[in-house]
């Protein structure tokens, strides 16, 4: 009951968070970054769940997916939109910093979905909550470091 609930509530949330990625003058940075850290998502997920570290019990389009789709198309997008605009201007230290403000919240819901819910199951002997902590901040970091690439072109043309 609780993983239903759970799931809706990230698709409202998901729907909600839309002006979010389309606000004005980024939305060009936003939305494509936004889709791309879901392909990132997807294919990461694909791989884990296929090599049987960990699985998604209950999912919306199970018949479809084995994965947890609402998940990784959409809160971890968004988380990682967020963490990218809020350092998108530190330093090091700073990205640092934001990281683990993002990423530890991430990874709590994580142990706490694989624990107390049906969300998600870790192969105990495979993959643990430790792994999914630096898989999480290896996927931020990774993305963030993506980020410099539209950056540093963005200020050659004089678009900040």
């Amino acid at each position: 009951m609780i993983e239903r609930f759970v799931l809706r509530l990230a698709i409202i949330l998901g729907v909600l968070f839309i002006p979010t990625l389309v606000r004005k003058p980024t939305a060009k940075l936003w939305v494509p970054f936004f889709f791309f850290n879901g392909v990132l998502n997807l294919l990461l997920d694909s791989f884990l769940v296929g090599k049987k570290y960990l699985k998604y019990p209950k999912r919306l389009a199970s018949k479809q997916f084995k994965i947890n789709i609402v998940y990784d198309l959409l809160i971890c997008p968004y988380l990682s939109v967020w963490y990218c605009q809020s350092s998108y201007h530190s330093k090091l230290p700073g990205i640092i910093g934001k990281l683990l403000l993002f990423g530890i919240p991430q990874s709590t819901y994580e142990i706490w979905a694989a624990r107390k819910t049906d969300l998600l199951k870790f192969n105990r002997l495979k993959w643990t909550w430790v792994h999914s902590l630096f898989a999480v901040f290896g996927v931020k970091i990774t993305v963030r470091a993506l980020l410099e690439i539209p950056k540093r072109v963005m200020f050659k043309e004089g678009n900040q």
